[in-house]
């Protein structure tokens, strides 16, 4: 049994006297028109509501006669192992009443259905018609709401329902939208065998290009880009294939494929980043552009072998991102001065350090943007160029020609420039060309992967730079976190837990001192109870006494103490600032800086 059609819905409402035979006539019109279901012109004209379109179902669905096979409707239904579903004893109504559209599937995350036990079934212009466990979860509805743009109304059905049918459909569309066709099957497999081929047919490739699976491929990347992901990983699983987004640091399932969807995925995303599709024992990186809403998107490509079949990840940089100023990166005044102090000396070097991901790229593109004038020859040299700037000379390295950075560096100091920003310091050849730059009458910009800022000192002399080389050169070191900062919408003070303030190696005299936020999730941050990132800093001036303390080979430890005597501010007291201002929460602190010497 298929359940009721919009024609029996309507002609029960009818009956009904919820609407007159002038609305429904008016209503069939516009949707043979439009090509909407009457339920959903019903729904948007607002000449139903969710409770009469239920009480309609309902009663079509108790005067049915039992049938002996399903009609073979157009439209996409949900089936039950045990046959219809029909009226249930709690006044709910059942899911077998409904045909569910395809587009109010797409409309909602499976992530979302499965965290709320919700299922959409009809969408409209304005309204959205969704089973619900529980009509009256606010929370359920703000999130709907939010992802959608429409009004929500609600159809209370049994849990157990919802729940068999998310599974049911949304793997039923995962499968409609990305079935790959018989040829692109066969490559497949092809591709998939343990021997290596040496060449892949042209002809094979086209089919790839031309089979379903690209719009699969097309839509996670799509998607990824709105949401201002830094990342997508597609991960295989045993029986599925996991694909997640990276926003604002933090990692969350956005859907999930089918298995036999898996190598036709990830030789769509090799073959555009000219990876070997033939080769799926080894590790292998690739790069490739597309446009998303008319924005230029570069993305990075890894992928590595695993367990169940090759994983891969790739990083999204917006080439169309407009950089911030210092200004807005959450400085805390005093040291966006001293560091705008040290960005425009004319010579020596300015390091930023922290992990990946922590913004470091943006901060010194950032200190460029307020130096960056007529009268100043700036070059670049990157991996990749993450922003295009108008008044740089920018550069990228190309290893697979020799041009790494200090080949690069090499030429770039024949071209008189005046400030240098090297994308980063990886090796001794690197930093040797970095530091005479320096030493010359250059200001050098560049990155070191460290936790702290005295870190950075102690790492280049492991490089092997002679520590008078790094004391006579180094101007600063600023080192970063980047933490989620609290949606302003729904901020709120609390009071922590005493878990939280020993992590945080506050006692409770000191916790007294500190005002604690939270979020505590509204529509404007999907119920996250952030939106955005901040930035944590910590920037050591180099000083006689550091220089000093070089010269006698004392460890980062050392170093640490000498520049705090010296009015440094660390990052653990940047971001317990940064909690007691409301810009970010207690647990986000702890969670991003996990480094004991930080805390």
């Amino acid at each position: 049994m298929s359940g009721v059609n919009d024609d029996s819905l309507a002609q029960s409402l009818l009956e009904s006297g919820v609407i007159s035979q002038g609305q429904l006539e008016e209503v069939r019109q516009e949707a043979e028109e439009s090509g909407a279901g009457l339920v959903s012109v019903l729904l948007e004209k607002g000449y139903a509501s969710a409770a009469d379109l239920a009480a309609a179902a309902q009663s079509r669905e108790e005067d049915a006669p039992p049938q002996a096979e399903e009609s073979q409707s157009p439209q996409p239904t949900i089936s039950h192992a045990g046959g219809p579903q029909e009226k249930t004893g709690t006044g709910q109504a059942a899911l077998s009443a409904y045909e569910i559209e395809v587009e109010a599937i797409r409309a909602i995350p499976r992530a979302i259905a499965e965290e709320y036990t919700v299922l959409p079934l009809q969408i409209s212009q304005e309204r959205i018609l969704v089973a619900m466990a529980d009509e009256t979860n606010v929370l359920a509805i703000d999130a709907i709401r939010s992802r959608t743009g429409r009004k929500v109304e609600p159809v209370e059905i049994p849990a157990e329902q919802i729940e068999e049918a998310i599974d049911q459909y949304y793997t039923r569309q995962a499968r409609a939208s990305i079935q790959v066709s018989e040829q692109a099957k066969d490559l497949s497999a092809t591709v998939s065998g343990t021997e290596a081929v040496s060449g892949i047919d042209i002809d094979l490739i086209r089919m790839l290009d031309d089979a379903p699976v690209v719009r699969i491929v097309e839509t996670i990347i799509q998607d990824a880009a709105r949401m201002q992901a830094s990342d997508i990983h597609i991960e295989p699983r045993a029986d599925h294939v996991q694909v997640r987004y990276r926003v604002d640091g933090q990692l969350s399932t956005i859907t999930k494929l089918p298995k036999d969807m898996q190598q036709a995925v990830l030789s769509r995303i090799k073959l555009l980043a000219n990876e070997d599709i033939a080769e799926t024992r080894f590790p292998q990186g690739g790069r490739f552009d597309t446009m998303v809403d008319n924005r230029p998107i570069d993305l990075r490509v890894s992928t590595l072998p695993t367990y169940w079949g090759e994983k891969a990840v790739l990083r999204l940089l917006d080439k169309s991102r407009v950089f911030v100023s210092l200004g807005e990166l959450g400085f805390l005044p005093q040291m966006q001065k001293e560091f705008e102090e040290l960005v425009t000396r004319p010579q020596g070097m300015l390091l930023v350090t922290g992990p990946t991901g922590s913004g470091k790229s943006t901060t010194l593109y950032a200190a460029l943007h307020t130096i960056n004038e007529d009268r100043i020859n700036i070059s670049t040299v990157e991996d990749p160029i993450e922003y295009e700037v108008q008044g740089l000379n920018q550069t990228q390295v190309h290893p697979a020609i020799e041009l790494d950075f200090a080949e690069f560096l090499r030429h770039i100091l024949r071209q008189d420039p005046d400030v240098i920003l090297v994308g980063e310091i990886r090796d001794l050849e690197t930093a040797q060309m970095a530091f005479r730059a320096s030493l010359t009458g250059h200001l050098v910009l560049s990155t070191l992967h460290t936790n702290d800022a005295p870190s950075a000192v102690a790492r280049l002399v492991d490089i092997g730079i002679a520590p008078y080389i790094i004391g006579s050169s180094i101007l600063g070191v600023l080192a970063q976190r980047l933490v989620r900062r609290i949606c302003s919408h729904c901020r709120e003070q609390y009071q922590p837990s005493s878990q939280e303030l020993e992590r945080l190696n506050l006692t409770e005299e000191q916790a007294e001192k500190i005002r604690f936020h939270v979020g505590r999730g509204c529509r404007d941050c999907h119920n996250i109870g952030y939106s955005g990132r901040v930035a944590v800093y910590e920037l050591m001036k180099m000083n006689d006494e550091l220089r000093g303390a070089l010269a006698r080979g004392e460890d980062a430890s050392a170093l640490r103490r000498i520049a705090v005597k010296s009015g440094m501010k660390t990052l653990r007291y940047d971001a317990l600032t940064k909690v007691h201002q409301g810009s970010t929460s207690a647990q986000e602190v702890i969670n991003v800086m996990f480094a004991p010497e930080l805390m």
